[in-house]
């Protein structure tokens, strides 16, 4: 009996030492709140490598009417990594509630093994001399207590007495006229019977849980190698690689639709300005296209003029007639008139979508000096990849200001708003400090929805922005005089456009 409960006592020792209690949060380590560029997560003020405490804790009840965890309860347990979400057993808590009825358990047989030694000594010794006390009465009544509490809360139908005596146990007093006392406790078997079919099960519980325990700890080691940066990185190539394959089948399957079918399809349902070319449209104005027909139609301004024409207007700044510190509920429909408009996020995302398109930028400044800048690959991903912006292959006069260096490049990088922060700058809102919605990094080297001024000013760099145009070098102080732009004027076309 002794050597059981030893061995219990050890493997529970065993099963405490190396798995976290259910009662409170597990701590792993992974990185949070921070920073992204190309360098990796930062922390907001050291610009070192953080990280961030992950909770562990049940997400429900532990036991239900009736029924514990044993009984077949519900006991999930959480543990959330964002942005992954997983379920571990119910036997986290079973483990903590076995580990308290061994516990209890372990000191009354403790006390117990005490009181039995000391019998023995007093049956081998026989009668005892004046003064020789063999059991103390108080250590034998503490025993019985311990005995009586053990069995009632083992659910036992025994009674307790007045005297506080358990049935089936006795002390025997020897001699009257004696001044020794010799005491002797008989436990009742049916006692001793019970504790051992608890032990049993306790033992086969434990079992169950350190199985459970040891897959759980497995999979918990492998949680340990991931953090948000090998998180982020895969996230990067997994929608870098969808978007280019759903762009590829698009285009693909557009170019022989148009083969196969007949022109009339492109002439009833044009996607964009472009195919308002097969119907001689040569007159600048707004045009009704279809990029999806699953989500309807919708009016563009197409300028059939320059360049070829066939060109799909999705921003332009001419006076400063209309604000663009706007809501992300605002830049996603658009907003504006014919002077001054946005198109939509959702409407340019949608148009990226269904052709391979180039993107053309021209700006002029009050000076007259006229710049453009292109980029042969343009893509707007969808509001749940938060407008997420894809721009490469430049060319032009004005500079490469949209992927400037390594520590300012827009490429990749999500669409932010006064009111939706999804800028890589970790202590503010760079959409707020800027009064517009743009693809902002930390925070910018271009931003072509700035505030308009209709001259050269001073303070925040919160205006029209291109941060290569040919005078910047003379802005570099606050004190300085910021350029400001006269016109602005964004457009995409297919990249197969033929004039």
């Amino acid at each position: 009996m002794r050597t059981d409960v030893l061995g219990v006592c050890a493997t529970l020792l065993l099963a405490a030492a190396s798995v976290p209690g259910s009662s409170r949060a597990a701590d792993l380590p992974i990185n949070s709140q921070q920073r992204w560029d190309t360098r990796g997560p930062y922390s907001s003020e050291s610009g070192t490598p953080t990280s961030c405490p992950i909770k562990l804790r049940p997400s429900g009840q532990c036991e239900s009417s009736g029924a514990g965890p044993e009984e077949g309860g519900d006991c999930p347990y959480q543990l959330t990594l964002p942005p992954l979400t997983i379920q571990l057993p119910k036997q986290f808590r079973l483990l903590e509630k076995t580990m308290k009825e061994l516990q209890s358990l372990k000191e009354v047989v403790n006390k117990l093994k005490s009181g039995c030694q000391e019998c023995r000594g007093a049956r081998g010794s026989g009668a005892f001399g004046h003064g020789q006390v063999p059991i103390q009465r108080d250590a034998a009544d503490e025993v019985r207590r311990e005995l009586t509490e053990q069995e009632v809360r083992g659910g036992s139908s025994q009674e307790v007495r007045g005297d506080g005596m358990v049935p089936g146990a006795t002390v025997d007093v020897a001699g009257v006229g004696h001044a020794s006392i010799s005491g002797k406790i008989t436990p009742s078997p049916s006692s001793m019977q019970e504790m051992q079919v608890k032990l049993n099960r306790m033992s086969a519980s434990l079992r169950n849980a350190r199985s459970q325990i040891s897959a759980v700890q497995g999979r918990l080691e492998g949680l340990n190698l991931l953090n948000m940066e090998n998180v982020k990185a895969m996230v990067d190539r997994k929608v870098e690689n969808i978007s280019g394959v759903v762009n590829k089948l698009s285009s693909t399957c557009t170019t022989q639709c148009a083969v196969q079918n007949s022109p009339k399809s492109i002439i009833l349902a044009p996607r964009d300005c472009s195919d308002y070319n097969v119907l001689e449209a040569k007159k600048n104005g707004v045009y009704e296209v279809t990029p999806d027909h699953r989500n309807g139609t919708f009016e563009v301004f197409c300028d059939m003029e320059s360049f070829g024409g066939g060109w799909t207007v999705i921003q332009r700044r001419l006076d400063g007639s209309v604000s663009f510190n706007r809501t992300w509920a605002e830049y996603k429909k658009g907003f504006g008139n014919l002077r001054e408009f946005w198109l939509g996020n959702d409407h340019i995302h949608l148009m990226t979508k269904s052709k391979d398109m180039v993107l053309r930028i021209e700006l002029e400044d009050f000076e007259g000096v006229r710049e453009y800048a292109k980029y042969d690959q343009f893509y707007v991903a969808n509001e749940f990849l938060r407008y997420r912006l894809s721009v490469s292959g430049y060319g032009g006069t004005a500079g490469n200001a949209l992927s400037f260096n390594k520590h300012f490049n827009h490429d990749q990088k999500f669409f932010s708003t006064a009111d939706r922060d999804n800028d890589m700058y970790s202590t503010g809102n760079c959409g707020a400090y800027y009064s517009s919605g743009w693809w902002f990094d930390a925070c910018m080297s271009a931003n072509l929805n700035g505030k308009y001024y209709h001259k050269r000013y001073k303070g925040v760099r919160n205006g029209i922005f291109w941060g290569t145009w040919h005078n910047m070098s003379t802005e570099y102080y606050p004190t300085n005089y910021r350029q400001a732009f006269k016109t602005v004027k964004m457009m995409m076309r297919p990249k197969n456009y033929a004039p």
